[in-house]
Order: structure tokens, then C-alpha cells, then sequence
């Protein structure tokens, strides 16, 4: 096994601890699920379980993620499981598929609705797309108010291209 399968193997399986060990009032399991021999088998158990974190993780896997063969239809079947149960970086994710087409069809109003939910939960990426989409009006209708209220929100979290873009958008008017 060479260096970098053991180590996406290390992270698979601490990801389904960390999935399994996060599940809220779980006590003994009565579906034992897949032998714990095959991390990828257990992780996908979980997710077509229900699990929204072990759907994220398989969605990112399928993704191309850790070394896995890119699929990016499934990954999306994934990412939309997780981010339906208000997995927030599920729906940046979905939201990016939306955006380039990959998996499901482009749609800058499917990718707006996503990073919206995401940028709601406060992920910094998602407000910063979604301040991109105000600005443009791409997916969600042009509102420069709308546009310096994410990005701002971006920027305080750091993100420096949305600094940017509001030092060149000038002070609100009003």
C-alpha cells in the first residue's frame, strides 16, 4: 500500500468515527452495517443510512476527493442528501455544481438558492458567491445592497477577494 492510500484510508475512517461518534442519542447499533475491515463501505452504509455528515464526506469523495475516481453526478446525488439536511457545506458544494454544471444541469438560480442556505449558516465562501450573484445578477436579482451585505460578511470572515471587490464596489450609497 503506498503512502497516500494509507493515509485516505486513515482519513476515511476517521471521518466515519468522527460521523458515527457525532450521531445525537445513538446507543448500540442494531444494524451493524458493513465489516469495519472497509472504511469506504461503512461510510457509504452510514450515508445511505441517513447520516448528513457521512453523506457530505461520500458526496466529496465522489468528488474526486482523498484519491477516489471523480463522479461528479454522484457526488452531487451526495452533496444534495447532505445539504437537504442543513449540512452547510453540503450546500456550498451543491451550490459550485450548480454553478459549473457538473452533475446536474448549470443553473445560477439552483446555485444562488444553495449558497444562500450555506451563507445563512455563515460559511464564508457561500457569502461570498452570493455576494458575487447580487452584484451580477446572476441567479438572484441585481442588488447592489444585497451584494455589500454578503461580501461583507465574507470579508469579516477573511475572505481577501471579497475585501476587494468592496473596496472597488466604493462606500453604500445612501
Amino acid at each position: 500500500m503506498s503512502r497516500v492510500s494509507g493515509l485516505i484510508r486513515a482519513f476515511v475512517f476517521a471521518s466515519i468515527i468522527a460521523v458515527r461518534g457525532q450521531a445525537a442519542g445513538v446507543g448500540p447499533q442494531t444494524d451493524p452495517g458493513p465489516s469495519d475491515s472497509n472504511p469506504i463501505a461503512e461510510l457509504k452504509h452510514d450515508a445511505e443510512q441517513g447520516n448528513p455528515k457521512a453523506q457530505y464526506i461520500l458526496g466529496c469523495c465522489y468528488n474526486g476527493d482523498h484519491g477516489f475516481t471523480r463522479d461528479p453526478a454522484e457526488a452531487a446525488i451526495w452533496w444534495r442528501k447532505a445539504a437537504a439536511n442543513g449540512v452547510a457545506n453540503a450546500q456550498f458544494c451543491l451550490g459550485l455544481s450548480f454553478f459549473a454544471g457538473e452533475g446536474v444541469p448549470k443553473n445560477m438560480a439552483e446555485a444562488a438558492k444553495w449558497w444562500k442556505m450555506a451563507a445563512e449558516q455563515g460559511h464564508p465562501d457561500a457569502q461570498y458567491f452570493l455576494g458575487l450573484c447580487y452584484s451580477a445578477g446572476l441567479g438572484a436579482p441585481k442588488s447592489t445592497a444585497q451584494a455589500i451585505f454578503w461580501l461583507q460578511k465574507a470579508a469579516s470572515h477573511g475572505i481577501q477577494a471579497a475585501s476587494k471587490l468592496l473596496s472597488q464596489m466604493g462606500p453604500p450609497a445612501g
